[in-house]
Order: C-alpha cells, then structure tokens, then sequence
C-alpha cells in the first residue's frame, strides 16, 4: 500500500493547486446509491493513501454521484482544506447548457447536493456552440469571485477551443482555464500527446485525465476476449455509447490484436511483479503532462491496487516503455503546428 509520504503531488497546469498523481472519481459508479458504504471506504483508502483529488459531475447518475460525495463528505473525519474537490456542468442536446443562467443554476444546485460552500474546480463540460463564449467565462469568473469555486478549467474542449477561451481571457482580464479533463490511456493518445501540446507550450495548461485504464480494458479483466460477470463491459447499466466504444475491439476483426495488446501488457506486468492495472496506470502518471489520472473503484482493495502505480514510476525504464511502445503501436504522429490551426466554426 502506497503510504501518503510517497504519493506524487502536481501542480494543475500553472496554477499553485496541488493535486496528487492519481484521482479518485465516481463516473461510473454515481448512478448506484446502494453503493455509498463501499464509496465511504474506498475514500477513506484513497485519503489514507494520500490521494486529494476526488472528481464527480451533475451529470453522474442524474446527480446522484454529487449527493454521495455529499454523504461521504459530510460523514467523514477529514480537513476539507487539504482535499481538492471537482465538479462538471455540461453542454448535452437542448436540456442543459453553460449559460450565465444555467450555470449559476447549475453550481447552487451541486453544492446543495455535495453540503459544500464551494468547489475546488469547477470544469465546463463540452463546448456549448449555442451560448457565446464571453458569456460563459464571464460567468465562471462570476462564480469564483463569490467564493463558489476557486479554479475552472474544460473537460473534452479541443485545443482550438481552448486556445480561444485564453484568447478572450486574455483580452478582458477574466481568470483563465487551468487544465483540461480528456481521455487517455495506452490505447487513446493523440489529445495529450499531439493536440494539446501547444497549449502545455502556451499556456501552461494541466491535464486531469480520465479513463485512464480504457474502461477497465486495460485491468487484466477481459485479457481472454471475455465479459467476466461482474465486470464493466457486462453491467447491463452501461450506457449503449460507452458499450459500443469498448465492445469495438472486442469485434471478430480486432480479437486478435487486442489480444496480444493485453496479453502482452500482462506479460510485463508478471515481469515486474505487479499487477496488470498498475501498470497501465503508472503508464499514465509517467506521462508528466499528467496532472492526475483519474480512476473509479467500487471496493477498497481497488483503490489499494491503482495506488501501487506510484511504487512503480520508478521502474519504467526507457528500455521497459520502449516495449510497451513496440506492442501497442499506437503512438500518435508528431505534434501539430499551432500555425496551422483552423477558426473555430460559426455559433449558430
């Protein structure tokens, strides 16, 4: 078990916030408020751990994952000063969006469910093409000045869309975003390592990332091309678009390279003594554009495996990640020119 005087601290982007390496989130398991004893200890291990960095969203299970990170909040013995906590609003079809109205709606609604005064972070879920962009950092910028977050930043911007938000930061004096939540793991890179990295260069921009284990693909779970009982791809709650996203290579098309992808990954992990999970965590942490890899777990010896990541960093050499590299293939082409950015399209 990792012992809080080893966890690694980062700042997010260029702000002076500590976060630790790895994150605790409750995506995938906000939707089940039966599950809230096991959610206590699980972030009881995390915090024992030194994890500070919890991520949640309005959207999980409806709001039910904000109301559970309330309970556990408010149950548990801890310093909410030296926890660093998130929250998301997002931009989904016509029911909800990231105007000025909504999103002062939206940050009184998810603090009355987290029994919070205030968010750490508050992060802007997906572009809104249909409220102008002013409208909505000058929004944000309203709600950290009354105390109700201290930092923002994006979650699945693209770097042009970014780069614009600094943009109108930048020309009216407003706080910019910090960092950016996106995907990435062995298998989904091209965003960390190529799209974002003018904005690492320009901005110092953080990232938060998410899914960093490929929706448990990369645990060692399904390393026989099956849907164990129990496991993520065989939960019936999963969302049809996630189910289709993670199936797809399981297809008769891709079985045989995912594969030798995971077995591949499971020999190595063997090798150095570990399991398959850390790894492919540690993978991630060592990316130093990592601000913090976000992980989900529904029992506590979960969140003891994800946190023995950080023993491993130490291990990765050149040589080892040369052999990572070599049996993904997946390494993306190399970063774009920021010169050759296209503008953002029109607002309808």
């Amino acid at each position: 078990m990792v012992e809080k005087d080893t966890m690694i601290y980062r700042n997010l982007g260029n702000s002076g916030l500590k976060v630790s390496a790895i994150g605790f989130g409750n995506w995938l398991t906000g939707h089940n408020m039966e599950i809230e004893e096991a959610q206590f200890q699980c972030f009881q291990k995390s915090i024992d751990a030194g994890i500070n960095f919890f991520d949640t969203a309005e959207i999980y299970g409806s709001g039910n994952a904000e109301t559970v990170f309330g309970n556990i909040l408010k149950r548990g013995d801890w310093d909410r000063e030296k926890l660093v906590i998130s929250t998301k609003f997002i931009r989904c079809g016509n029911k909800v969006g990231l105007s000025r109205k909504r999103l002062v709606q939206g940050m009184r609604n998810s603090l009355k469910r987290l029994q919070l005064d205030y968010v750490d972070v508050m992060f802007l879920h997906r572009y809104d093409q249909e409220v102008p962009l002013e409208e909505t950092i000058r929004a944000v910028n309203h709600l950290i000045e009354k105390g109700k977050a201290d930092y923002w930043g994006t979650s699945e911007f693209t770097a042009q869309e970014i780069q614009e938000c600094h943009k109108i930061c930048e020309k009216y004096g407003f706080i910019a975003p910090v960092a950016d939540q996106c995907q990435y793991n062995l298998i989904v890179r091209d965003k960390v390592e190529v799209e974002f990295v003018p904005l690492y260069e320009k901005y110092g921009m953080g990232t938060t990332i998410w899914s960093p284990l490929m929706g448990g693909i990369l645990s060692g779970k399904y390393n026989n091309l099956e849907f164990p009982e129990g496991s993520r791809l065989a939960d019936p709650s999963l969302t049809p678009m996630m189910k289709k996203i993670y199936e797809g290579y399981f297809l008769p098309e891709n079985r045989e390279k995912t594969g030798k992808m995971l077995n591949g990954l499971g020999a190595i992990a063997a090798e150095l003594g570990c399991s398959q999970s850390q790894l492919a965590l540690a993978w991630c942490v060592k990316n130093n554009d990592v601000s913090t890899a976000i992980f989900g777990a529904t029992r506590p010896a979960q969140v003891e495996d994800n946190v023995g990541a950080i023993d491993l960093l130490s291990r990765l050499t050149p040589e080892l990640l040369a052999r990572i590299e070599e049996l993904f293939g997946t390494r993306p082409t190399p970063p774009i020119n920021w010169r050759n950015w296209t503008p953002l399209p029109a607002r309808r």
